[in-house]
C-alpha cells in the first residue's frame, strides 16, 4: 500500500493513521455540477473512529465556482482542502484535494489525488464522513461494475468517466462502497 495520508487525517495522529484511500481520476458529481452545501458551512468538532484518535476541528467555508474549503485544525497542526460537493440521488458526495499542510503547499501525487467521501447528517444533527472501502471498491472494479485500477485488495483507483461515475454513485450499490467510516462531527454553535 502506498504510504500517504488520507483526507482530514494527513497530519500524523490527527484523527487516524491511514494509507492512501481509494482515489478517483475525476471528481464524482462532475456531470451533474458542483454546489456548496449550506448545511456543511460552519465549524465542526469531532474525532475519528479509533479510541486513540485525537479530537479536531474542521471549518467548512464557501468557495468560488461551486467549490468549498475545509480547514482542519488539531493541536499544533492545520491543513486545508479544496472540496467539490455534489448530490447524486440520495447520496451526498464530497471530493477532496489536499492544498496546504501547516502553511506549506502540497505537491506531487498527494496534490493531484481526488479523495471521494460520502457525507450524511444524522437525525441527531451529527455529520458522518465515510471513505470508499478499499476491498469493496477493488472488488467492484474487478467485477466490471465501475472502471478503475486495482493492484491488490487494498489499493483501488477509479478511472471511469464523469457520467459513468455519477450514474454508479447515484445508486445504493455505489453508496454501499463507502463502508469506511472516517469521522463523526458535531456542529459548534
Amino acid at each position: 500500500m502506498r504510504a500517504m495520508k488520507s483526507l482530514l487525517v494527513g497530519v500524523a495522529g490527527l484523527f487516524v493513521a491511514a494509507c492512501l484511500p481509494v482515489t478517483s481520476e475525476h471528481p464524482i458529481g462532475e456531470s451533474k455540477g458542483f454546489a456548496a452545501d449550506p448545511a456543511l458551512l460552519g465549524v465542526w468538532r469531532g474525532r475519528g473512529e479509533n479510541k486513540e484518535d485525537k479530537p479536531g476541528t474542521i471549518a467548512f467555508l464557501r468557495g468560488e465556482g461551486g467549490h468549498m474549503t475545509a480547514i482542519l485544525i488539531a493541536e499544533d497542526d492545520w491543513e486545508t482542502y479544496d472540496l467539490q460537493v455534489a448530490t447524486l440521488g440520495a447520496n451526498h458526495i464530497m471530493n477532496a484535494r489536499s492544498v496546504l499542510k501547516n502553511g506549506e503547499p502540497v505537491d506531487g501525487d498527494e496534490a493531484k489525488a481526488i479523495i471521494p467521501l460520502l457525507y450524511r447528517f444524522g437525525r441527531d444533527g451529527k455529520l458522518t464522513l465515510s471513505l470508499l472501502d478499499d476491498k469493496a471498491s477493488a472488488a467492484a472494479i474487478r467485477a466490471g461494475k465501475i472502471k478503475g485500477e486495482s493492484k491488490a485488495d487494498d489499493d483501488a483507483h477509479l478511472t471511469a468517466e464523469p457520467k459513468e461515475l455519477d450514474a454508479f454513485f447515484a445508486t445504493k450499490e455505489g453508496a454501499s462502497l463507502f463502508k469506511s467510516k472516517l469521522l463523526t462531527l458535531t456542529k459548534v454553535k
